[in-house]
């Protein structure tokens, strides 16, 4: 016997009343989304007003600290003396409004410097005031101080990129060891090489090397200590009643340089080479013997150089006024590059600049 249950009617309206509760549930939805949204946006913006002020108050701070002078300052210049409280409205460059920047300066009785509170306050896109404060001190330092940061200490020379010492020769004679020791044979020629320690400049050993390729160098083998420095430099010719040493441009004529130790203290090695064509200059090198005490000594071009009929000046190229290139070297203990001689006629002065070096003399 077959039983069907009755088919129950269903109430009319549920699938409209579902569709409405689901629309309203989405439209809550897009509404918090759009709020996050401008959440967001307001947050983003603020951020960048806020970077924005950070740079205007690091930038001021800046220009305080810039100043010229300790005292009253002249004409379009700034000074210590002049920080104090002040206000002052900027108008961002990246940002949709404007800057108001106020300064509070203290100055502790003795200290020897000012306290500065620097707030930057901007109304936001909603009409909020915003604020970042930075703090700082500025040192009461006289501001030409700073030029001893670019000076050199005595003694030291500056580092050139290769991370060498100046006062190491460079160039195709030259071959870095890989050990802080540099070797160079001058005018690469001869037997002799010497080594120098790359971070003072100063030569370390003697080596004798017949060949030409430094690569083939054997430090332990074929050099022995032996402390020196080197003095470097050029011989130029200018001849005729007005010689110039600004442009010394005459030909170069055939000489020899001698290092010659005072009383006590060894000759030095030297080497010269005429450079060219066309040859208008000898390059020279001298490397004397320091030991503990230095070098005392004179350098000076010899015959093959008729010295009865020219005459010997001295000079520095980067330092007029000759200083650094004496007559006679005193316990030298670091090599000089820059030691020039002007060779002139017999019958002219020694030009401006330069100062007399060798009359006719005859070492023994």
């Amino acid at each position: 016997m077959n039983r069907h249950r009755p088919i129950q009617p269903q109430p009319r309206g549920t699938t409209l009343v579902e569709a409405v509760v689901a629309l309203a549930v989405m439209a809550f939805g897009m509404l918090a989304v759009v709020g996050v949204q401008a959440t967001l946006r307001y947050n983003a913006d603020v951020a960048r007003q806020r970077s924005e002020a950070v740079r205007l108050g690091q930038e001021a701070i800046e220009s305080d600290r810039a100043f010229s002078v300790l005292g009253t300052p002249d004409s379009d210049h700034t000074s210590f003396a002049t920080i104090a409280d002040g206000t002052e409205t900027v108008t961002g460059f990246t940002t949709n409004t404007t800057y108001t920047i106020t300064r509070t300066v203290a100055e502790p009785a003795g200290a020897g410097r000012k306290d500065l509170r620097l707030a930057v306050t901007w109304p936001d896109r909603s009409g909020e005031t915003q604020t970042i404060t930075l703090d700082t001190i500025i040192g009461a330092f006289d501001p030409r101080v700073a030029l001893l940061l670019g000076a050199r200490p005595n003694g030291i020379p500056p580092w050139l990129p290769q991370g060498r010492s100046p006062l190491v020769p460079q160039g195709q004679n030259t071959r870095d060891l890989g050990d802080g020791r540099t070797a160079y044979q001058p005018g690469g020629m001869g037997t002799t090489v010497w080594l120098f320690d790359n971070s003072t400049g100063a030569i370390t050993s003697e080596c004798t090397f017949p060949g030409t390729d430094l690569s083939q160098l054997m430090p332990a083998s074929q050099c022995a200590p032996k402390p020196s420095v080197m003095i470097s430099g050029f011989v130029r010719f200018s001849f005729g009643p007005s010689p110039d040493a600004a442009a010394p441009a005459d030909t170069a004529l055939t000489l020899a340089v001698r290092a010659k130790g005072s009383s006590g203290f060894t000759d030095g090695q030297c080497f010269a080479f005429n450079l060219g064509p066309p040859a208008t200059f000898t390059a020279y090198v001298c490397v004397v013997p320091t030991g503990t005490v230095g070098w005392t000594g004179t350098v000076k071009l010899v015959p093959p150089l008729d010295l009865s009929t020219q005459s010997v000046c001295r000079y520095v190229n980067a330092l007029p006024g000759n200083p650094g290139h004496p007559q006679e070297y005193t316990a030298l203990k670091t090599s000089l590059p820059d030691q020039n001689y002007l060779v002139i006629d017999k019958t002219a002065a020694c030009p401006t600049g330069t100062a007399a070096h060798q009359p006719p003399v005859t070492l023994p």
